[in-house]
C-alpha cells in the first residue's frame, strides 16, 4: 500500500479531510500585520499545541515567509523544536511562563519567557541580575479567564512596586 492511498484510506475512515489553505493563512495574518503598522504594535503569531494541530512547522514557516518574525508557544519544549525551523531570527514567546529551573533552558535556545506572577518576576529578575544583564520577558495579565497572568492583587501590587521590573527588559 503506498502512503498516498493509506493516507486516503484514513481520511475516508475519519469521514473528512482538513485542507489548510497556507497562502490564505499568510494573507489574513499580513492584512492584521498592515492594520498595525502605523502604530507601534506589532502583529504576532499564536502557533501553540502544533498551531493547534495543524502543524507548526508548515503554518509557522509560512507565516514567517510572509513577514512574521514573533510566534507565541505553550512550553519551552514547543519553543525547542520551533527554533530548530525558524532559526535565530524569529522571536519565540513562551506562555506558560518560567518554571522551576528552567531560566537557562531559555537563555540556550534564545525564548522569550512571559511571566505570569509576581515570583516568575523575582525569578527571571534574580536570574538576570546573576548574569549581569537585562533580558527579554513579556508580562501575562489575566483577562478574567483565570488561566494564566497576574491577576488583579498581582498587578495592583505591581503598579505600586515598580522595582520588581527593575533589570528586566520588557
Amino acid at each position: 500500500m503506498t502512503d498516498a492511498s493509506l493516507t486516503s484510506a484514513k481520511a475516508r475512515r475519519a469521514g473528512g479531510l482538513l485542507t489548510i489553505d497556507l497562502d490564505a493563512l499568510a494573507a489574513n495574518w499580513k492584512l492584521y500585520a498592515d492594520k498595525v503598522k502605523p502604530s507601534k504594535a506589532e502583529a504576532a503569531a499564536v502557533v501553540k499545541a502544533q498551531s493547534y494541530g495543524l502543524d507548526a512547522s508548515h503554518v509557522a514557516s509560512a507565516l514567517m515567509d510572509a513577514g512574521c518574525t514573533s510566534f507565541f508557544v505553550a512550553t519551552i519544549a514547543e519553543g525547542m523544536e520551533l527554533r530548530e525551523i525558524l532559526g535565530p531570527s524569529a522571536t519565540l514567546y513562551v506562555l506558560n511562563g518560567l518554571l522551576d529551573g528552567t531560566e537557562r533552558d531559555f537563555t540556550a535556545h534564545n525564548l522569550v519567557p512571559i511571566l505570569n506572577s509576581l515570583g516568575e518576576i523575582d525569578a527571571w529578575r534574580a536570574f538576570c541580575s546573576g548574569l549581569g544583564q537585562a533580558l527579554a520577558c513579556g508580562l501575562h495579565i489575566d483577562s478574567g479567564m483565570a488561566r494564566l497572568g497576574l491577576d488583579e492583587r498581582e498587578l495592583n501590587h505591581l503598579a505600586d512596586h515598580l522595582e520588581h521590573l527593575i533589570g528586566l527588559k520588557l
